[in-house]
């Protein structure tokens, strides 16, 4: 699950309760949110006249990896245009509108302008409209759909994720973006449910040493991956982040184990570490917070308790998934060209 905290922002030209409205002599342009993930893609279509707290009438998920940096550009956008075709076709959306349509992608793998250009470049060319069409990092779109700012309302928003991998986000009031954390398992994403996974099989081995006592952790996770050192290593030597995190509720679900008890009292200071320092970026006190992830949400009270009062003082659940954020993001921009923003 995904943890986010809100730090109020500048909100958009909706107001709560009375959204805008494409001219009623006017068809509604459509509008398409996309949240690609590392392992499966979520799709959203619906009119720009949605009222966006519904659920839109077009809806897919596919079981294929939108990563470019896993699996690559052309495969990347070959599995987001699938699941978008899946939800135009459950919106009965006209067949020819997706050539026009306003089209915001949340992914993974799209931090640095070559991976962002690459895979811009492939989606354009599988017929989506490039001056349409807008492509972000995953951790954006999930602060929007935890967050909305039509809903949230003028200030700062910030949102800390912990599943996989972990990262802290925030917009600020002028818009402007800052994060902390997010850079991968190799060389961070500390408190996440694939650092946990590692940590599990590094003592899990220290056990298999002699080093620490074995007790119900090491235990269970020998059971899942193997019995031997020999075998534990060979696992980890060709496992995902994915892979890994798939042991945190190993970790999560044995409090009586004083080796699980002290990986889970560190990650809830790493995430609380990500909290406030994204918190200190902004430029007032955060009036939200939300939680989101799997690992955020099974540790969130520990977490709120790490956190100053201010903070935790502003936790609140997260409003939609991130897929719910990227419709959001692209409704924004086609209520903006309606109405000549």
């Amino acid at each position: 699950m995904l943890v986010a905290v809100h730090l109020l922002m500048s909100a958009s030209g909706d107001v709560p309760g009375d959204p805008m409205r494409p001219p009623s002599d006017l068809p509604p342009p459509w509008v398409v949110g996309v949240d690609g993930g590392g392992t499966r893609g979520r799709a959203w279509v619906a009119p720009a006249d949605h009222d966006p707290g519904d659920t839109p009438p077009g809806v897919a998920e596919r079981d294929e990896p939108c990563n470019p940096y896993a699996v690559g550009a052309e495969r990347a956008a070959a599995a987001i245009r699938a699941v978008v075709d899946q939800a135009w076709s459950a919106a009965r959306a006209p067949p020819s509108g997706l050539a026009e349509a306003f089209v915001s992608v949340g992914v993974a793998g799209v931090d640095s302008g070559d991976e962002r250009a690459a895979l811009f470049a492939a989606l354009a060319s599988s017929g989506l409209a490039h001056e349409r069409l807008e492509l972000l990092g995953d951790p954006w779109v999930a602060l929007e759909g935890a967050l909305p700012a039509e809903l949230v309302g003028p200030g700062a928003r910030a949102l800390l994720v912990s599943g996989t991998g972990c990262v802290a986000v925030a917009e600020l009031e002028d818009g402007r973006r800052t994060r902390a954390g997010g850079w991968g398992s190799r060389v961070g994403d500390e408190g996440s449910g694939a650092w946990l996974g590692i940590e599990a099989v590094r003592t899990t081995l220290r056990a298999l040493d002699g080093r620490d006592r074995p007790g119900s952790l090491s235990s269970s996770v020998q059971d899942a991956w193997g019995a031997s050192s020999e075998a534990l290593v060979t696992r980890a030597r060709a496992a995902t982040p994915g892979e890994f995190a798939t042991l945190a509720p190993l970790v999560l679900r044995y409090g009586d184990d004083p080796i699980a008890a002290a990986l889970r009292s560190r990650a809830v200071a790493y995430l609380a570490e990500l909290v406030t320092t994204v918190a200190a970026k902004c430029q007032r006190d955060p009036v939200a917070l939300a939680l989101t992830g799997g690992v955020a949400v099974a540790l969130g009270d520990e977490i709120l308790s790490a956190l100053p009062e201010a903070l935790s003082a502003a936790s609140q659940p997260a409003a939609g998934p991130p897929v719910a954020g990227a419709w959001r993001l692209a409704r924004r921009r086609a209520l903006a060209h309606i109405g000549g923003g």
